[in-house]
Order: C-alpha cells, then structure tokens, then sequence
C-alpha cells in the first residue's frame, strides 16, 4: 500500500502568518511607546509645577503667574499635558503675558524640568502723546517716546502732553525720533528749572517746537539747537530792562529758534494801542536794554527784511527783534 505524500503549508500562508507577526510587534511597539509616553509626561521631574514671576514695579506678579498657569492648563489632543516640560506651550505664554500692555523686554525659559521663569522690565508714563492740545484719545509716551498704552481720560498737569504735527497718535508707534524727544524734554525740564512752566509741547517734522507756558504763552524753538543756549538766550532777554516784565500771561510768544537773534510779541493793553485813521495799531514803546548786553532792539520788521536778516521770521507785526552778542570763550 502506498503512503499518501506529505503536503506542506503553502507560501501564501507562511506571508501572511509572517505579516500577523510583524503587525502584533508594531501594534506592540507603538502601544508600549503611548503608554511611555502618558506616563512619562506626567512625572514629576518633567512637569512644570513652579512659575516665577522677576521684574517690574507696578504690575501684580500674582496676576501674570495666573496668566501663565492659564496657559499650561490642559492637553495637547487629550494626551500629552500643556505643562510638560519638554512641550510647554512657549509662544502661546509669552502672547498672554503681553496683553499686559505695560510689560517689555519680556522673556520665558525653563529652569530645570518643574520651573518656568518669567522676567520682564516695566514701561513707565513719562509723557501724553496727544492729536492736539485738547484731545481726549492719548497714548501714553515711554521714556523714549514709544505709545505703550492708551491713557485714561486725564485733567490737570499730570503728565507733559506732546502733539506730532501732522501725525495721529497710534498705540505700539514711536512718537518722535528718540533722539528729538529727549531733547525736547531736556528744553522743557531746563525752562522748568529757570521757573517757567510747560504744559504742552507741539513738535513738526523740520525739528521745530513750540512750547506752550503754563499761565499764557508760547516759546518757539528750535530742536537742533543746544538746549541750555537757548534757555539762557531767554534769560539774557528778560535779565535786560526791556523785558524784564515779561511773565507767563502778558506775552503771545518768543521765538528763540534764530541764535542769538530774538523776537518777542507781548500781549498787553498797551500793546494792542488804539487803531489809527489807516486802520495799522501803534505798539508800546519800551526802555533800551542795559548797555553790557549790547542789544540791538529794532521795531518789528516787515515780512521781508525780517526774511532778509534770519531767512525765515514770525509771522506777527507785533514782535519786537532784540539781537545781542554772544560770550566769546575764554582761551585755554
């Protein structure tokens, strides 16, 4: 009797039992490597349980911690927590922070594996930047001239108001060039010190300003010129006999923007005088000036001699032009 001949497993089958296999250790593989990382990204070691708030001066640490723990609260697709060291959500943070507008030169690192580290310095108010003098939409101006932050509805003299002639106030813009805003806070701070008062500065784009006196009046200056010369060709002009009466309230403006040469227009009774048959006003005379300033005082020019003599003069008839010397320096 014959035997039946054997007959193996064909090889269709070996492939697929081998792809079975293949598939239970990739299945295997990934299960292990999930449940890694569930477990894995919740350890202590690894979880951000710390956040330390460094820097400012009024702003609530406890307030931007809050903000923070906002943020690392949850899960990235309900699996992986938002406070795992390795994968804490940086940008979303630093976005939440910054809605506190009077932070800057914010930063966010990580300390260890359980720390996140928060740092930040401060804008402080130096200034308004306004559209105009009587505007109600201002900015708050840093010590650079950076709009920070919309200002409250303010009154008073808090705070010195600026206005960029031709220019609308825009939070996040800067203002001025900061090297003209500091100068026109050095002219304003030197005027202060000489006992005169400036509550609003107007500035164009030719680096002009113009002043406005607390009281009455208006200073016109010049940005490219020294600070301290200009306050003290003021203070030469009202040291003479002249002008010696010159106090905020009685004089529309002083235009010191032309070196040593200087126009002054009063407001007074006086000056505004009685109109004559032709319909022209008479001014004020005034005393000459003490002999050791050496001024030079001249009635006010017509438009074009005055252009003549400086290039460019106020626009009034009633500004008086006193020129004087000034101080030659002393050899060295």
């Amino acid at each position: 009797m014959k035997s039946r001949p054997h007959k193996g497993v064909s090889p269709s089958t070996v492939l697929l039992m081998r792809q079975i296999i293949v598939g239970l250790m990739i299945v295997a593989f990934f299960g292990m490597l999930l449940i890694s990382i569930w477990y894995g990204s919740r350890a202590e070691a690894v979880t951000i349980s710390k956040v330390s708030v460094r820097g400012g001066e009024t702003i609530s640490h406890a307030e931007v911690e809050r903000l923070v723990r906002e943020k690392l609260d949850g899960t990235y697709l309900k699996f992986v927590p938002r406070s795992f060291a390795f994968t804490y959500p940086h940008d979303d943070i630093e976005s939440r922070v910054r809605e506190i507008k009077r932070i800057k030169n914010l930063t966010i690192m990580r300390s260890g594996g359980t720390e996140l580290i928060v740092e930040f310095d401060e804008y402080t108010p130096h200034a308004l930047w306004c559209k105009d003098s009587d505007s109600e939409g201002c900015y708050f101006l840093d010590e650079n001239g950076y709009a920070f932050s919309s200002a409250p509805s303010l009154s008073g003299g808090s705070f010195m108001r600026f206005v960029a002639i031709g220019k609308a106030p825009k939070e996040h813009e800067q203002a001025f060039d900061s090297e003209q805003y500091h100068r026109a806070h050095e002219l304003v701070n030197r005027f202060r010190d000489a006992g005169w008062d400036v509550s609003k500065a107007e500035i164009d784009a030719a680096g002009d300003a113009f002043l406005t006196v607390t009281g009455g009046g208006e200073f016109k200056v010049s940005l490219k010129q020294d600070a301290k010369t200009t306050v003290d060709n003021l203070l030469t002009v009202l040291n003479s006999e002249k002008f010696a009466h010159i106090n905020p309230g009685n004089f529309e403006y002083v235009d010191l923007r032309f070196g040593s040469k200087v126009f002054v227009n009063e407001v007074t009774l006086e000056s505004t005088g009685s109109s004559t048959p032709n319909g022209s006003q008479n001014s004020t005379s005034t005393p000459s000036a003490p002999q050791n300033e050496q001024p030079q005082l001249a009635s006010t020019p017509i438009p074009e001699q005055a252009a003549a003599a400086i290039m460019s003069a106020p626009a009034s008839d009633d500004a008086v032009t006193i020129s004087f010397d000034e101080p030659e320096e002393e050899a060295q």
